[in-house]
């Protein structure tokens, strides 16, 4: 009987984990930080975006992130075509601004919402580290506006 119990107890623990999924907007937003990173480094060559086209392709979790995921689809097609740094940053600039509002609300990313008051722009990226993506000069500039749970 205390074999029974015990082992009831650890399907309890455990059940949060095999009940929980990480949700399409995770995926998204973590193939959305490599590119941060890519584009952080200033990576030459295009960003491979494939991983990325294919989660917005398909319905997100939540029917208004579907509408947001539809609005990001030509945009990340149109970054995995470029290879010139400024169009990157243009680009990078414009998804982030499309898909910010996913961030935090059904994601287990890790990923959070930053903004450089001097450049006025925002971005999303993996932690809390200021990786300033569109200055190489300003690399550090920025604050979080909305940070990963």
């Amino acid at each position: 009987m205390k074999k029974l119990h015990y082992l009831f107890l650890i399907l309890i623990l455990t059940t949060g984990d095999l009940f929980s999924h990480e949700g399409k907007e995770t995926f998204v937003l973590r193939e959305v930080a490599k590119i941060h990173s890519s584009i952080y480094s200033e990576t030459a060559g295009n960003i491979d975006v494939q991983k990325l086209v294919q989660f917005l392709k398909e319905d997100a979790d939540h029917k208004k992130d579907t509408e947001k995921f539809r609005k990001a689809l030509p945009i990340a097609e149109e970054l995995g075509k470029t290879t010139e740094l400024s169009k990157k940053r243009e680009l990078f600039e414009r998804l982030s601004k499309e898909l910010e509002s996913i961030v935090g609300h059904h994601d287990k990313s890790g990923v959070s919402v930053f903004y450089c008051p001097m450049l006025k722009k925002k971005w999303l990226a993996s932690g809390k580290e200021i990786k300033n993506p569109y200055d190489s000069k300003m690399k550090n500039c920025g604050e979080i506006v909305n940070e990963a749970k």
